[in-house]
């Protein structure tokens, strides 16, 4: 079948994220013999003219489109993406009523029964969409139109979650010239890459579990390297991301990856998600040996009641380790904050704060509340609790931030950044960061994450 992808995505705040989930599915359609041309939103502000070229050049049989991101998740400034998304399907229609449009991405596998209601395609693919993808185009070529659900596949108003989470398509080099690596590389800042799928913590309030499944699976550490240095000879680039939920989720894993790159001697940069859990100087040591320039440490909570309402899998005491070793080996590193949520006080406010302070990072990241998703254990008490009706609880944002220190929050972190320029807070509009200011860095050669550039010397 003749393809067109269409990568939604027009969030280049803090920086343009290459769509790598979009990119295993359309490897995975060119290994099953279809023809695949792509759309990439980023680079079309307004997306009409050029779109409306390529729909009336290819005629397409299918349009996939593939949404990344319900909203920004920063309140207060909560942005929704649904009406850009809306006038993205409705326009696809518009143009070539015939084609089948199918839906999928992060955000449409989170809301499903919501986006088919409001955006009307055809399809939607939930979940991992490698194998559901290909089984719904062979049902279509073969005119035997999907009467009741599959794993995955959502029509029109019955689905279920793959029963085995596939990740079987070990590489993504046949899509990475189609959604051209070498641009986001130039001004993305780094080359992403992914190494596992699933994540086996249960954090709270996180969809990690629901997205990709409880279970990890893991690529051969040659493969991603051989990976890496296909990039290079492609493109040049030498800064890599490790996009995986929590890099060192399997330190052995992590381990062999960094060894395999030392071995082969390969010059490059990297930066990932790490967790405090599951941690060893070793592992920093190898971190450092193999290129890593930063990492960005996901401690959520720095206050003993927070790591326990967030069901955290570390302690404070391995947060603090994590640190000393990254100031040892001169690895920069950004901690992640959530305030607010239930049970938070100004005490573990405070708490949190000064332990954060005792870390030294390189910059702090702090969101205010909660983003509510479904299906997830900190809603679900919610709902229990009759905090929230699960009907409320869909494309619009909603958060949940603990009433009685809200007022108290946003006036302490609004402090907190005008004080110090390397706490940003998003949803207070205290970024630092602008569009004009990212391509000016981008185009001198600066690489990696942008809030290296504001981090504190010691």
């Amino acid at each position: 079948m003749r393809i067109l992808f269409i990568s939604a995505n027009q969030e280049k705040s803090p920086d343009l994220v290459y769509p790598i989930g979009l990119a295993y599915i359309i490897s995975a359609s060119i290994k099953d013999g279809h023809e695949c041309n792509v759309f990439d939103a980023n680079f079309h502000k307004d997306f009409k003219e050029p779109l409306k070229n390529i729909l009336q050049n290819l005629h397409p049989d299918v349009i996939g489109i593939s949404i990344r991101n319900v909203d920004n998740a920063a309140y207060p400034s909560a942005i929704s993406y649904l009406s850009h998304y809306q006038n993205l399907t409705d326009f696809c229609r518009e143009i070539l009523s015939e084609s089948i449009i199918i839906l999928g991405g992060s955000a449409f596998s989170l809301f499903p029964k919501e986006f088919m209601e409001k955006l009307k395609p055809d399809f939607g693919i939930v979940g991992e969409g490698e194998n559901a993808f290909l089984h719904l185009l062979k049902s279509l070529e073969e005119n035997e139109i999907p009467v009741k659900a599959n794993p995955g596949i959502y029509y029109p108003e019955k689905f279920s979650y793959p029963e085995k989470f596939s990740f079987e398509s070990d590489t993504i080099l046949d899509a990475r010239d189609l959604l051209n690596g070498a641009i986001y590389s130039e001004n993305g800042g780094s080359i992403n890459i992914q190494t596992k799928r699933g994540c086996c913590f249960q954090c709270s309030y996180c969809t990690y579990p629901l997205l990709e499944g409880s279970e990890i699976r893991k690529r051969e550490p040659a493969k991603v390297v051989d990976e890496i240095e296909y990039c290079i000879k492609k493109w040049g680039g030498n800064y890599f991301f490790f996009v995986d939920n929590v890099f060192n989720s399997e330190q052995e894993h992590a381990i062999e990856i960094c060894k395999e790159i030392i071995r082969r001697q390969i010059k490059i940069q990297w930066t990932a998600y790490i967790s405090p859990f599951c941690t060893s100087e070793t592992l920093f040591s190898l971190f450092k040996e193999s290129g890593c320039s930063s990492i960005d440490l996901g401690v959520d909570s720095a206050s003993k009641t927070g790591l326990d309402v967030l069901k955290k899998p570390f302690s404070m005491q391995e947060i603090m380790d994590c640190a000393q070793w990254c100031h040892k080996y001169k690895i920069k590193f950004n901690c992640s904050l959530i305030f607010g949520y239930p049970g938070e006080t100004i005490e573990s406010i405070e708490e949190s704060i000064q332990n954060i302070f005792l870390c030294r990072p390189s910059s702090v990241v702090a969101f205010i509340g909660i983003r509510l998703h479904k299906g997830v254990p900190l809603t679900k008490s919610l709902e229990k609790n009759g905090y929230i009706s699960h009907e409320k609880i869909g494309i619009d944002p909603v958060f949940y931030i603990e009433e009685s220190v809200r007022e108290y929050l946003i006036e302490r972190l609004s402090t907190l950044s005008k004080k110090y320029e390397n706490w940003f807070m998003p949803g207070l509009n205290t970024q630092r960061i602008t569009n004009a200011y990212v391509k000016r860095i981008r185009s001198k050669g600066f690489k990696g994450p942008l809030w290296e550039l504001f981090s504190i010397k010691d």
